[in-house]
This record gives structure tokens, C-alpha cells and sequence, in this order.
């Protein structure tokens, strides 16, 4: 047996102390023997790493880079993990951007509406509905590439003044032309931005609602000629011969609302992304009394038997039970005007394919005096009430407070 060895078959190990010294150490003879001291100097010269043992630096090294890998990893595991609950919470919003809208959008909605029932733009969504996003867009939205007109006579400028009988549609508050009229249209307007819209007039003078699906697929047919991303505005004026029908009956409001459906259906569908409307109110009737029942050359033309009908019981014969009647006719007209337009920026607008403007507080004539009247019936606006629609209508959508750079606003 190896006297070296102890009891369990393993060498001593020597004292920490003496593991330091410079010279080699020698066990001790055998089991009991004195230990003799190794032969170098001792205790061992001092030194930087004196009285530490010679791994220990290395340990520590490695548990602390073992302790900075974990942390490391523990943050970027916190990062990742709030990374993904943001993305969960935060829903990425697409699809067009409201040129209109709105977004949009509404236009929606100006649309960003201004308009009381605007809502810029509910936008339409035909399409598949890209999610909408919670914050209108600030971007400007183009000047549109066709005009066009839903109407009747009030929209053709129909006998604006005795020497002006019939339809003028260049006096139109809608599409007029004319530069000497005293009337800035919208399509005037328009062009005083800079745009140059081609013109669909489909309005006709003497319609009813009934004939709103005819007119709305002209305008539609045209729409679909227009390039790609450009849009349309689309003013749309009916109701007054459906309220001023004597002496034949007036149009119900359930038929009323059923032929105003049908072509906001199509023009929903057919109008491209970023497309407006323009919905005016039915004329304030009971406004037009009361100025024309003020006025001694009014009364005296419409008391003539040939205008006896004349919007009666308004402007014609006038009976208590008639006028009970047209009013809750009237009433419910503009009811569904308003309500088409406000589906639109619900469906439509919030996704900035199609805006619907309609404000009755502003576009019914209300503020009509009586030199806005034209003297051939007192029935239609003169060229002053044309005048006074056309700043109606451009004041309650979208471009009325643009300029183009270097010229006054219209």
C-alpha cells in the first residue's frame, strides 16, 4: 500500500496556504509522519493576487456574465412581450384615405363634413371594409372631376325673370356658366380652385322623386367613364313637385322614401371612392307664404285663376286642412332626405368611399326675401335666389374655405 495514500485511496490534499508557495510540495512521509515545510521561501512573497486563490477570479468572471446574459435575455422577453399586447390593443387602420374623407370616411364627410347630418366622411363601403380609423384625416380632398346634377326646375333655373322664361340652366346655382349673372355656382367656384370638372346636368324641370333613379343612372353612366382615383360631386334637388303637386294629389312619403332609395342606391354603388353629395332640403314652402302674403304684387299674381294651383295651399287657394297636411308632408320629406344622407355617412363615410351633406337649416331658401322670388310666378327663385343657393350650398360643404394661391375666394 502506497503510504502516501490515506484510507480512502486518495492523496492528501495540501493547506490552501501551502498550495501558494513557489515550491513543489512534498506530502508527508507516511501516515503519522511530521510534515516538513517545502524549501522555498515562505511564506509565499506577496503579490497581487495574494492570499486569493488562483480560479477564483475566473469563477467570478463567469457568474457574472452568466448573471448579464440573463438579464439580457429577461429584457428583450419583456420587450417582445409588450410589443404584442400593443399590436393587440392597437388595431392597424387601412383602406382609402378620406378623400373625401374624410376616413373615411367619411365624408364622409365635410366630412369632415360641416354639414349638420355630414357627418366626411361614414364612408361607403361596397367593398370590403378595411377597419376605420378613430382619427380624421387631415389630408385635403381633391377637387372633384365631374359635376353633376339631380334636380328639377329649381336646379335648371327655370324663368329667373320675365325675360328669361323657361329653363337657363346657365343661371344655375348648381352648373351655371354665366359670367354677367350675379350667380357664382358651384361649378364657377370649382373652377375658381383651379378644378375644370366635366358637367352632367341630369336635373329636369317638372320632375318628381319619381324620376330620382332615372336621373342617378345618368349620372352614374358617366361616372364610370372617369379615370382611375378620380371622384364626382353630385348635388341632388327634388321634392318641390312632389309637395307642390296641385291639383293633382301629393306624393306620399312612403312612396317619396322609396324612389329616394332606389337612387341612393345606385349612386352608391356606382360613384367612385371619395365621391360627394350635395342633399338640399325641400324648399321652407311655409317661409314662401309668408313673404309672398307680404308683398301686395305678389298676392295680386298669385290670386290670378291660372295660379290658383300654384302650390297650393301655400302660394294658391288656401285651405286650414290643406296646409295641415302639406306641412306634415313636408316635414317627412326632409325627414327621409335627412335620413338617406346620414346612412350614407354611417355605412359609407366612416371609410372615406362616399360623404352625403345635408344641412335644412341652410339649404331650404329659408332666408329668402321676396326680391328672391321671381316675378313671373313667385314661385322660383330669381337670379338673386339662385345666387343665394349657390352660397347656400357652397357654404355647407367641404371647399367653401380654400383659396387658390393669388385669388380671392368666390
Amino acid at each position: 500500500m502506497d503510504p502516501n495514500l490515506t484510507r480512502r485511496g486518495k492523496k492528501p490534499v495540501p493547506p490552501a496556504s501551502e498550495r501558494f508557495s513557489s515550491a513543489p510540495w512534498t506530502p508527508p512521509a507516511g501516515p503519522g509522519a511530521p510534515w516538513t515545510p517545502p524549501a522555498g521561501p515562505w511564506p509565499p512573497p506577496a503579490g497581487p493576487n495574494a492570499g486569493r486563490p488562483r480560479g477564483l477570479g475566473r469563477r467570478v468572471g463567469a457568474v457574472l456574465a452568466t448573471l448579464a446574459v440573463l438579464t439580457l435575455i429577461a429584457g428583450l422577453a419583456f420587450a417582445g412581450t409588450s410589443l404584442l399586447l400593443g399590436a393587440a390593443a392597437s388595431p392597424v387602420a387601412g383602406g382609402m384615405p378620406s378623400v373625401g374623407a374624410p376616413a373615411a370616411s367619411a365624408s364622409a364627410s365635410p366630412a369632415a363634413s360641416p354639414a349638420a347630418s355630414e357627418s366626411p366622411a361614414a364612408s361607403e363601403s361596397p367593398n370590403a371594409a378595411p377597419t376605420p380609423s378613430a382619427t380624421p384625416s387631415t389630408a385635403p380632398v381633391p377637387l372633384p372631376t365631374l359635376l353633376a346634377a339631380i334636380g328639377d326646375s329649381y336646379s335648371q333655373a327655370w324663368s329667373v325673370a320675365p325675360a328669361y322664361l323657361n329653363d337657363h340652366p346657365q343661371f344655375s346655382w348648381a352648373v351655371g356658366t354665366s359670367k354677367t349673372d350675379g350667380v357664382s355656382s358651384l361649378l364657377e367656384r370649382l373652377q375658381a380652385l383651379g378644378g375644370s370638372p366635366a358637367v352632367v346636368d341630369a336635373a329636369t324641370s317638372g320632375r318628381k322623386m319619381d324620376d330620382a333613379p332615372r336621373q342617378a343612372d345618368l349620372v352614374v353612366a358617366a361616372a364610370k367613364k372617369l379615370p382611375a382615383g378620380a371622384t364626382a360631386y353630385v348635388t341632388f334637388e327634388l321634392g318641390t313637385n312632389d309637395l307642390c303637386a296641385s291639383p293633382d294629389a301629393m306624393t306620399s312619403p312612403a312612396d317619396f322614401d322609396a324612389e329616394l332609395r332606389t337612387s341612393m342606391t345606385t349612386l352608391r354603388a356606382g360613384l367612385p371612392a371619395g365621391s360627394r353629395i350635395l342633399m338640399l332640403a325641400v324648399p321652407d314652402f311655409p317661409h314662401f307664404r309668408t313673404i309672398t302674403q307680404a308683398d301686395a304684387a305678389a298676392r295680386a299674381t298669385l290670386s290670378l285663376t291660372k295660379n290658383l294651383d300654384r302650390c297650393a295651399p301655400y302660394l294658391g287657394r288656401y285651405s286650414s286642412a290643406a296646409m295641415t297636411k302639406a306641412n306634415s308632408y313636408l316635414a317627412q320629406y326632409d325627414a327621409g332626405l335627412k335620413a338617406a344622407c346620414d346612412d350614407i355617412n354611417a355605412q359609407e363615410g366612416v371609410l372615406g368611399r362616399l360623404h352625403c351633406t345635408y344641412n335644412a337649416a341652410s339649404l331650404a331658401e329659408s332666408d329668402f326675401t321676396i326680391k328672391d322670388m321671381s316675378t313671373v310666378d313667385y314661385f322660383h327663385p330669381s337670379l338673386s335666389g339662385q345666387a343665394k343657393m349657390a352660397a347656400a350650398a357652397w357654404k355647407a360643404d367641404i371647399w367653401a374655405s380654400w383659396t387658390r394661391p393669388g385669388t380671392p375666394a368666390p
